[in-house]
């Protein structure tokens, strides 16, 4: 068995309005200038099958308050049809591989941290060696950012399935 976790980061725009459960939370305001994460799987599977179990998240802001987030992962680019903190809807429903909510974060004196895990019985089992699965994050709370806050997101998968 082997362990690989890649990541993707983003910063958000350079304002402190919060968030409202369920709003998107991105790169742009304008949802043509969104970039949803992209993380390549690379080729370091040699039976080309992965599992997705759990996703870390790291921000830059150390407010924890409300910080808890829904990524939503695709085996597609979805589109999404609005910018950072409107309501969260997409395209690709059928690449939509699943979810991995982020319950809590922890304050450091750098930043926040937190994990999620898949919900029991909901793996994700990938067939996607040498390729990328893309990431959208929503606030589940209330959320207040800090300016221009940047995103880590960080999924744990483990191979030769």
């Amino acid at each position: 068995m082997q362990v690989w976790n890649p990541s993707a980061s983003f910063t958000r725009p350079n304002d402190t309005t919060a968030y409202a459960a369920g709003d998107l939370v991105a790169n742009a305001t304008a949802a043509g200038a969104v970039v949803p994460l992209q993380i390549a799987l690379g080729n370091q599977f040699p039976n080309g099958m992965t599992r997705l179990t759990r996703a870390r998240l790291v921000k830059s802001g150390t407010a924890v308050a409300n910080a808890s987030f829904r990524v939503h992962l695709y085996e597609t680019l979805p589109t999404p049809a609005n910018g950072d903190n409107a309501a969260w809807s997409t395209d690709q429903a059928a690449h939509w591989l699943g979810n991995i909510d982020i319950a809590s974060m922890l304050a450091f004196t750098d930043g926040a941290a937190g994990t999620g895990s898949a919900p029991a019985g909901s793996e994700m089992f990938l067939r996607l060696a040498g390729k990328s699965v893309y990431a959208l994050l929503a606030a589940l709370g209330a959320y207040v950012p800090a300016a221009n806050e940047t995103f880590t997101l960080t999924l744990e998968d483990v191979s030769d399935y």
